[in-house]
């Protein structure tokens, strides 16, 4: 819990971290993780700083040890000609998968950024459990301290190794048998890399055809 009683993976983003501290800190909550907030033809005022710093922990502070930057972008698309419509763009940086980007559209900033923010956070969440299925992600555990967190990464290479080797190209096998006869029997190389597989689905149902009472008709009545 935080000194207000809040919980850590509720917790405000930091609006600026340095970089010694960022290398040190490895995996952090959102209070040690970095929040920019950019603006292009517009300006932002302090209050919504702090709004945008203090919605993004409630919905991504639970993310935190996997984000690792995220910035928020205002920009004004109609410029000059005097239109109202704010555009915001959110992009999180997280660990392990492509930086995931939302972006919407509204008459204001305040509105522009709400539409955004609830959107990150549905995008984020999908896009962490979709990698985390397909083990692209490690499970995280929560930062104790400077650490960062900690990963299971033996577990992951010893499940690697058996992959590993059956992917390796197999190669001719010989056996000695007991038996006296002059050849091995057909017992002992059905199971062996030496023996030949079948044809393919195609060639199958060409032999199949090839040989159909059809096609020997067509044969025959050739021949005449």
């Amino acid at each position: 819990m935080g000194a207000a009683g809040r919980s850590i993976k509720r917790a405000p983003f930091a609006a600026t971290v340095s970089r010694p501290d960022r290398r040190a800190g490895g995996r952090t909550w959102a209070p040690g993780t970095p929040l920019a907030v950019r603006t292009s033809g517009l300006a932002v005022d302090p209050e919504l700083r702090r709004r945008i710093h203090r919605r993004l922990g409630w919905r991504l502070g639970k993310f935190a040890p996997r984000i690792e930057r995220l910035t928020v972008r205002f920009e004004d698309v109609n410029g000059p000609r005097g239109a109202i419509d704010v555009a915001c763009r959110i992009k999180a940086v997280v660990s392990g998968v492509p930086s995931v980007v939302v972006t919407e559209l509204a008459g204001n900033a305040v509105e522009a950024f709400d539409r955004a923010g609830q959107r990150i956070e549905r995008v984020v969440r999908r896009t962490i459990g979709r990698a985390r299925e397909r083990g692209r992600l490690d499970r995280v555990l929560p930062p104790g301290g400077r650490g960062g967190t900690a990963r299971a990464k033996a577990p992951r290479a010893a499940a690697a190794a058996p992959r590993n080797r059956n992917q390796r190209p197999r190669k001719a096998t010989v056996a000695l048998e007991s038996s006296r006869r002059p050849r091995p029997s057909r017992k002992s190389t059905r199971r062996s890399a030496n023996r030949a597989k079948h044809g393919n689905k195609l060639a199958r149902r060409e032999r199949r055809r090839a040989s159909s009472p059809n096609a020997r008709r067509a044969q025959a009545a050739k021949k005449r």
